[in-house]
């Protein structure tokens, strides 16, 4: 899997790069306006539309980054429901297969803890999705063995579906985790931004000085904004992340003692 160049760049460095490009603009702008500058009597339109835009695209890709990361969260959530629904449902079984599968439901378990605790490693992630894939097919199979014994069927009519759900479940985190907001958006609000500042300080020459504090503010809070949206994107790293609710799994281990 290849990951976007966007993405191997730490979101500290991407929020200080865009105020510094934005910076850049606003001065750049202001040099060009007052040497070629003339008054329209429309700029004030649009100059306002320019914000506008921005304030619609930082908007939309806010939104579109906060329903990832609450699916993701949901994810979670469904997945440690529906391991610990197979875990209970082996009890159905003689003491010996019962013993069987919650020896493999333990080390699943482990795994599936493992492929959260990989963070940014994705030789670990893929390892780790490889050796959960592993124990729950010998799962699978060992439910599918057991439900040709007729004292068993009731149990593996139970398993079954079960190991399905928790298996199903495992495919859906993983895409949800690789689900970004695209490249391409990201690149129209760097664009978008930096157009707005060199517009501003361009309509800004009749001042003959830049309002410092007012462009300061403009640009913290719209690489705050951008840094938010992009840290909520990588669920793995950053300051909003899914620890808490990944909890959930690690709170499994309970189920085993």
């Amino acid at each position: 899997m290849k990951i976007p160049f966007i993405y191997t760049i730490p979101t500290w460095e991407l929020a200080l790069f865009l105020f510094a490009s934005m910076m850049l603009c606003i001065y750049l702008g202001n040099y060009i306006g007052k040497r070629y500058h003339k008054e329209y009597e429309r700029e004030g339109t649009v100059l306002g539309s320019l914000f506008a835009l921005l304030g619609l695209l930082l908007a939309f890709t806010f939104s579109m980054s906060v329903n990832r990361h609450d699916k993701r969260l949901d994810i979670i959530v469904e997945e440690s429901n529906d391991i610990g629904t197979a875990i209970l449902r082996a009890d159905l079984y003689p003491e010996d297969q019962r013993q069987l599968f919650r020896a493999d439901f333990k080390q699943y378990v482990e795994a599936r803890i493992a492929f959260f605790n990989a963070g940014t490693d994705l030789e670990k992630i893929v390892a780790t999705q490889k050796e959960s894939g592993i124990i729950s097919q010998r799962m699978w199979d060992r439910a599918m063995q057991q439900s040709k014994i007729p004292t068993n069927q009731v149990a593996s009519m139970q398993m079954i579906p079960a190991l399905n759900a928790m298996i199903d479940i495992t495919n859906t985190r993983w895409y949800a985790n690789i689900a970004k907001v695209p490249d391409m958006v990201l690149y129209l609000l760097y664009i978008l931004t930096c157009s707005c500042g060199f517009y501003s300080g361009y309509l800004s020459k009749a001042n003959k000085k830049i309002d410092l504090v007012n462009i300061m503010g403009f640009c913290i809070l719209t690489c705050m904004v951008v840094w938010v949206i992009i840290d909520m994107d990588r669920p793995r790293t950053g300051f909003v992340n899914m620890e808490k609710t990944h909890q959930a799994i690690v709170d499994l281990r309970n189920m085993f003692r």
